[in-house]
C-alpha cells in the first residue's frame, strides 16, 4: 500500500480498518513521516495504541534515521531589540521545508544546543532556563533550574545526547566562571553538572583537571561553540581550536590541530560516522578538507587526526557544515539559503527557506524525526 493510499483510508469508515492485518499496520506506520502517523492515530483505538506503543516508537526510530532532515533556527529582531524565533524542518529531500513556531513561553536567540533522536534542547542562557522539546509533535517540557548559579561573567557550553547504557536522555552542563574586575576571586574555574531525565534532577560532579587557558585569553571570554556529544565526549569549539570534554575522566582539555591545518571562528564541530569532525583551512592554500578524529580511551591525551575528504570543485563549502548523510554535507550558503553537497558526485543543490522577510538562519542540525515524548511532556508545546 502506498502512503497516499493509506492516508486517504482516513476517511473510511472505523470498522473497515479491521480489513488491515495488525503487522502490516504497524509496518506501514512506522515508514511514514511523523506528521502522517500523528493523523493516522485518530483513525481508530487499534491504531492510536500502536502509535504509543514504546516498541513501535522505537522502530519508527530506526526508519527515521534513514532519512534524516534539517532543522534550521530562525530568528527575527525588531526595531526594539525584542527577538523572535520559529524552525524549519527541511525534508531529506531538500525539496519542501514546514516551518514551526517555537513555545510561545520562549524566546531567546541563540539557544538551540543540538537535536537527539528527534528531541532538541533549547535554552536561555540568560535566565538559566532549559526545555526539551520535540518539534514534530509539539510536544515539550521545562527543566528543573540548573544547580550551578554562579554571579561571575560566565560562559556556559551544554551537550544533549542520549546514555545508551542507563537508557536516559541527559544533558551535560559547562560553566566557565570568570571573575569581574577588582573581585577578589582572580582565577577563572569550570563547574559541570549533568541532567537526567529518568530523575528529572540536576547533579553537579567534580571536575579533576581543566584547561581553562583553552577556552579564554585572561579575562576575555573568547567564543566557545556547543557541538555533539560523542562516545560519552562533549566536544566544541574556540577562536583557539578543538575543546573536549571527557565524562568518564571528567577531563577539560584543548585538542591539537593537524599540522599546517587552522580553524576559522565559524568553523563547527559535527559528527561523522562515529567520530568528532572538521572542516579546516589549509595554511598555505585556498582548499578545504573533513577531518576525524580519534580519541578513544587509548589516544585520549593527543587524539589521531585522519584526512577523510578534499572538498573541492564547483562550490565553495562554508565553514559551518554538517555531515546529511553517505556522501552528503550540509552547508550554508547566506543566512537565507541552505545547500546540500554531495562530495562523491561534486554536485551541489540548493533549498532556499520561505521566511519572512527581515528573518534569517541562526543556526541549523542535522535533525532525525521522531514521536518520542518524555515524562512531563505537555501537548502543543505551550509551557
Amino acid at each position: 500500500m502506498h502512503t497516499i493510499e493509506l492516508i486517504s483510508s482516513l476517511n473510511m469508515p472505523t470498522y473497515s480498518t479491521n480489513y488491515l492485518p495488525e503487522e502490516l499496520v504497524i509496518k506501514i506506520l512506522s515508514s511514514l513521516p511523523v506528521k502522517y502517523v500523528l493523523r493516522c492515530k485518530l483513525v481508530c483505538k487499534l491504531w492510536l495504541s500502536i502509535t504509543l506503543d514504546p516498541d513501535f516508537i522505537r522502530t519508527h526510530l530506526k526508519f527515521s534515521q534513514q532519512r534524516p532532515s534539517v532543522l534550521a533556527e530562525a530568528v527575527y529582531y525588531d526595531m526594539q531589540g525584542s527577538s523572535y524565533e520559529i524552525v524549519s524542518m527541511i525534508s531529506n529531500s531538500f525539496e519542501d521545508s514546514v516551518n514551526v513556531p517555537l513555545p510561545s513561553s520562549y524566546s531567546d536567540p541563540d539557544h538551540i544546543s543540538s537535536s537527539c533522536n528527534g528531541l532538541v534542547c533549547l535554552n536561555d542562557y540568560n535566565n538559566s532556563n532549559i526545555y526539551i522539546w520535540n518539534p514534530s509533535t509539539r510536544q515539550g517540557k521545562e527543566l528543573p533550574r540548573p544547580k550551578i548559579q554562579d554571579h561571575y561573567m560566565v560562559l556556559i557550553c551544554i551537550g544533549f545526547y542520549f546514555d545508551s547504557v542507563s537508557k536516559d536522555y541527559k544533558i551535560l552542563r559547562l560553566v566557565f566562571a570568570y571573575p569581574r574586575k577588582n573581585a577578589r576571586q582572580t582565577r577563572s574555574s569550570l563547574r559541570v553538572e549533568i541532567y537526567s531525565t529518568k530523575s528529572d534532577s540536576w547533579s553537579e560532579i567534580q571536575v579533576e583537571d581543566a584547561d581553562i587557558s583553552s577556552v579564554n585569553y585572561g579575562r576575555n571570554i573568547g567564543g566557545v561553540t556547543s557541538g555533539p556529544v560523542i562516545k560519552g565526549v562533549l566536544y566544541m569549539t574556540s577562536n583557539k581550536g578543538l575543546i573536549s570534554f571527557r565524562l568518564n575522566k571528567r577531563v577539560l582539555k584543548r585538542v591539537p590541530l593537524p599540522s599546517n591545518f587552522k580553524i576559522n571562528y565559524e568553523t563547527e564541530v559535527f559528527e561523522y560516522e562515529g567520530c568528532a569532525a572538521l572542516i579546516l583551512y589549509h595554511n598555505n592554500e585556498e582548499s578545504l578538507s573533513l577531518w576525524t578524529l580519534d580519541d578513544d580511551d587509548d589516544n585520549w591525551r593527543r587524539g589521531i587526526w585522519t584526512q577523510k575528504l578534499n572538498l573541492e570543485g564547483d562550490i565553495r563549502m562554508n565553514w559551518s557544515s554538517k555531515y546529511f548523510g553517505v556522501g552528503q554535507l550540509v552547508a550554508w550558503k547566506d543566512h537565507r539559503t541552505i545547500i546540500m553537497y554531495d562530495y562523491n558526485k561534486k554536485e551541489a543543490k540548493e533549498h532556499r527557506l520561505q521566511l519572512p522577510s527581515n528573518w534569517y538562519i541562526d543556526s541549523f542540525f542535522r535533525h532525525t524525526e521522531s514521536l518520542i515524548s518524555l515524562e512531563g511532556f505537555v501537548n502543543g508545546g505551550i509551557w
